[in-house]
C-alpha cells in the first residue's frame, strides 16, 4: 500500500483526489492550513481513515512515496520542501489523476464556463443508465451528498472515467480523453487566441468524440436547473449521450432527475419571502449568467461577490464594470479580495474596483466583512426579492449565504 500526501487536502480539487485515492487502496494524509475540525469537508476526509497534518512539514517523512500538490502550493510551501530535502517524488494534482486513470476510457469535460455543472450531470447519467463511472468534479452533485459523502466524486467499478478537466493552469493538457466537451470559450485565466490554441489542441487529444457547445443543435431537453447558461450545459451533455448512441429517452429521464451542483445557483433557503441563492460564479462570464439566470425569476435582485485573487480581478476589471453596468442589480456589495496567504502581486483591490464601478455609473458599495454584509442584506431586501452571493475559494461565502437564512435580523 503507497503512503501518497497531499498538499492543501480541503481544496475542492485535492479533497476529491484525495477521496479517490483513498478508495483506491493509497494510504493518504495531507495538510492544509485552512484545517477545522468541525468542517463538513475534513471530516469526512478523516472519516475515510485520512491523517490530516498542520502545514509545516510535519507530515512529510520518509515513508511517504508520492506528495501531490496544486498550482496554487507556492515553492517555498513546507510540505514542498521537506519532500525536496527527503527526495520524495512530487506530482501535479492533473498527474495524479491521469496516474489514477491508468488506460481506462476517459470522458474529459473543458471549457471556461459550465464545466462543473456538465461533469456532474453527465456522471448522473451515465449512473443512472448502469454504466457504473467513476466521477471527478469541482463541486459536489447534489443528487450524491449527504451526510457521509461530500459529493463531488464517486468510485465506480467499471473502467469509466469521467472528469473535469482545468484550463486555468492548462492542466487539461495533460489529458489523452477518449471522449470530450468544450462546453464554451471566453477569457478569463488567459486571452482569447491563447484559449482557442489551447481547447485546439485538447480536442487534437481526443480519439473519438468532441462536443464543442457553440457548434450543437439546439433542442429542448427537460431540466430543473434555471438559466440559459444551464440549459446549454444540458445540451452539452445529451449532445455527447447522443454521439454515443445512448437511449436518449433515458438520458431525458436522468436528466429531469437531476437536482444540479453545489454553489452553482443554489437556493440555499428562503426567509421573509426572499430567495437566498449561493453561486460560484468569479469571472465575467459566469457572474453575467448567473445573474441573468436569477433576474428571469424576480423582479429585484440583491448581489454580493468576492474577488477571488488580486491578479485575476486586475486583468478583468474593465470587463467586469461592464458586466455589472450591463446587469444592473438592484443592490451590489464587493467584499475585500479573497487571500488565504502566501506569495502575491496586490495589484488592486476591491476599494479601487468599487471605486471604477461608481465612476462608471455602477451603484456598488464595498463592505469589510461578512457582519456588514449582512447588515446591509437585511436593510434593503424585501419579500419577492433575490439575494445572490458570488465567488470562488473563500469557504465563509457558502456558510454565509446559509448563516443569512437562519439568522436573519438577527444581531
Amino acid at each position: 500500500m503507497q503512503n501518497i500526501h497531499f498538499i492543501g487536502i480541503g481544496g475542492v480539487g485535492m479533497n476529491g483526489l484525495a477521496q479517490l485515492a483513498a478508495c483506491s487502496g493509497y494510504l493518504v494524509s495531507g495538510s492544509d492550513r485552512g484545517y477545522d475540525s468541525e468542517s463538513a469537508t475534513f471530516q469526512a476526509l478523516e472519516n475515510l481513515g485520512i491523517q490530516i497534518f498542520p502545514q509545516d512539514g510535519s507530515g512529510i517523512t520518509a515513508d511517504i512515496k508520492q506528495v501531490v500538490f496544486s498550482t496554487a502550493i507556492e515553492s517555498d510551501n513546507p510540505d514542498i520542501q521537506q519532500s525536496k530535502r527527503l527526495g520524495i517524488p512530487q506530482f501535479h494534482r492533473a498527474e495524479f489523476l491521469k496516474q489514477l486513470i491508468g488506460n481506462d476510457q476517459l470522458i474529459a469535460i473543458a471549457g471556461t464556463a459550465g464545466k462543473t455543472t456538465t461533469t456532474g450531470l453527465l456522471g448522473w447519467i451515465f449512473e443512472c443508465l448502469g454504466q457504473d463511472p467513476t466521477v471527478y468534479n469541482g463541486a459536489a452533485v447534489l443528487n450524491w451528498k449527504n451526510k457521509s459523502s461530500l459529493g463531488n466524486i464517486r468510485k465506480g467499478k467499471s473502467n469509466l472515467w469521467i472528469i473535469e478537466a482545468d484550463e486555468s493552469d492548462q492542466s487539461l493538457l495533460n489529458f489523452h480523453p477518449t471522449h470530450s466537451i468544450i462546453t464554451n470559450i471566453s477569457k478569463d485565466h488567459y486571452e482569447l487566441d491563447e484559449l482557442n490554441r489551447m481547447f485546439d489542441q485538447f480536442e487534437s487529444q481526443t480519439s473519438g468524440a468532441t462536443i464543442r457547445g457553440h457548434k450543437i443543435e439546439p433542442a429542448s431537453v427537460p431540466s430543473k436547473m434555471i438559466g440559459k447558461h444551464n440549459h446549454e450545459n444540458t445540451q452539452c451533455a445529451a449532445a455527447l449521450c447522443s454521439a454515443l448512441g445512448m437511449d436518449m429517452e433515458r438520458v431525458c429521464d436522468a436528466i429531469s432527475h437531476f437536482k444540479g451542483i453545489e454553489r452553482r445557483l443554489e437556493i440555499t433557503g428562503k426567509v421573509d419571502g426572499i430567495t437566498v441563492i449561493d453561486d460560484y460564479a468569479h469571472n465575467p462570464a459566469k457572474i453575467a449568467a448567473a445573474l441573468s439566470a436569477v433576474e428571469d425569476t424576480v423582479e429585484r435582485v440583491h448581489a454580493f461577490w468576492r474577488p477571488h485573487g488580486f491578479t485575476p480581478l486586475f486583468q478583468c476589471q474593465n470587463d467586469l464594470i461592464r458586466t455589472f453596468k450591463q446587469a444592473r442589480p438592484k443592490s451590489l456589495f464587493i467584499l475585500p479580495v479573497y487571500y488565504a496567504g502566501g506569495t502575491v502581486d496586490k495589484k488592486t483591490t476591491s476599494a479601487d474596483f468599487v471605486a471604477k464601478l461608481n465612476s462608471a455609473g455602477v451603484p456598488a458599495m464595498l463592505v469589510p466583512d461578512y457582519i456588514a454584509l449582512k447588515y446591509e442584506l437585511e436593510h434593503c431586501a424585501v419579500a419577492t426579492d433575490a439575494i445572490l452571493g458570488m465567488g470562488a475559494r473563500d469557504p465563509e461565502l457558502p456558510l454565509f449565504s446559509k448563516k443569512l437564512v437562519v439568522e436573519w435580523k438577527r444581531n
